[in-house]
């Protein structure tokens, strides 16, 4: 939100945008309060405008157009900033510029309906020619067709099994998941048969040696494969909400980087998230969910750090909190490589 757009909010709902001034307090007083402003995020305050005034004079090779429909949430406001904030060759404007950038970044709420995907079809029209496009409209919807998961099994990716037979009623557990839902439901149960509206796979036990389930995320930016997230807990339904703990220092085995590349390739898309298990008898991976517009605000921090305010993104809470970097390099060098590959301006990103 820019100081316009919070002025027309505290003018229409006052009480609510006090409140948002006195949650957003460090970004208003942060000197008064003395706190480090590199401990506050993003977030809506003066210490933001300032930033975000001072990223419309930046002069970088790349520019990074992010196509987000106005009122589709923070995200891509978040990952603007990130880059502008951390790229050394990047810079990132959401919605504007588009005819001059070098890369335009498909950024909002999956499926998309018909009318959003030609709305996005003829901004994508506007770009100039040899622009670089992540995440095309026409693929944007891959992961809630019905033939998805057989589509990647087909590929090589690890994924459970989603064809049932009458010999598997009652007998085989599954996860029926909601279709077209975001943080949808799931019930565990035997399997008795379709559910109209429902996704069914087959039940993963990946409960290890401590007694807890672990689901590993990670991320795929144009070529960069990073773990960011383990979460652990005790329930069968582990994310982030059910988890007791969190790692963020995890390595990923060559299968599941393999099987991360082969999901890029297979559905043809350049971001996404990917959450999997390891199976208890033989840990091998199993990639439960692919998320075209994942969550990128890191909201897990270890106990004992000292506080942040705002908002920050995933792409930093490996170094932020500890964990090692994949091949010795923070994400924000790896992402500058990737994107410099991408337009064609730097060697072929090496794994």
């Amino acid at each position: 939100m820019n100081p316009t757009g919070f002025i027309k909010r505290a003018l229409r709902d006052p009480l609510s945008a006090f409140r948002c001034v006195r949650r957003e307090a460090p970004q208003w007083a942060w000197f008064l309060r003395g706190i480090d402003p590199a401990r506050v995020g993003y977030g809506w305050g003066p210490l933001t405008w300032w930033r975000q005034r001072r990223h419309r004079c930046l002069d970088r090779p790349v520019h990074i157009c992010l196509l987000q429909p106005p009122g589709a949430g923070v995200f891509g406001r978040v990952t603007a900033f990130w880059i502008n904030e951390r790229s050394s060759c990047c810079r990132a404007s959401v919605n504007e510029g588009l005819e001059r950038a070098d890369v335009v970044w498909t950024y909002c709420q999956d499926p998309l309906s018909e009318e959003l995907k030609g709305r996005l079809r003829a901004e994508l029209r506007r770009a100039r020619p040899g622009a670089r496009v992540i995440n095309h409209p026409d693929s944007y919807n891959c992961y809630h067709e019905p033939g998805v998961f057989s589509e990647l099994a087909r590929a090589g990716v690890s994924v459970p099994r989603t064809e049932f037979t009458e010999a598997d009623v009652g007998r085989t557990m599954v996860v029926y998941k909601k279709l077209g839902a975001h943080t949808a439901s799931k019930a565990l149960a035997p399997y008795d048969g379709p559910r109209p509206g429902h996704r069914a796979f087959e039940f993963v036990d990946c409960r290890e040696v401590d007694g807890c389930c672990r689901r590993y995320r990670s991320y795929y930016v144009a070529g960069v494969v990073w773990p960011t997230v383990a979460f652990f807990g005790r329930e069968w339904n582990i994310y982030s909400r059910t988890a007791q703990g969190f790692d963020y220092s995890f390595t990923l085995t060559p299968a599941e980087e393999r099987c991360l590349r082969l999901i890029a390739e297979t559905l043809d898309i350049q971001f996404f998230a990917a959450d999997h298990v390891r199976r208890r008898e033989d840990g091998a991976p199993v990639f439960l969910d692919i998320n075209i517009y994942p969550s990128v605000v890191a909201i897990f921090k270890p106990v004992g750090r000292p506080r942040d305010y705002g908002l920050w993104h995933a792409f930093d809470s490996r170094e932020r909190f500890g964990g090692t970097q994949p091949a010795g390099a923070p994400f924000r060098e790896r992402f500058d490589q990737a994107m410099l590959a991408l337009v064609g301006r730097g060697k072929p990103l090496m794994e």
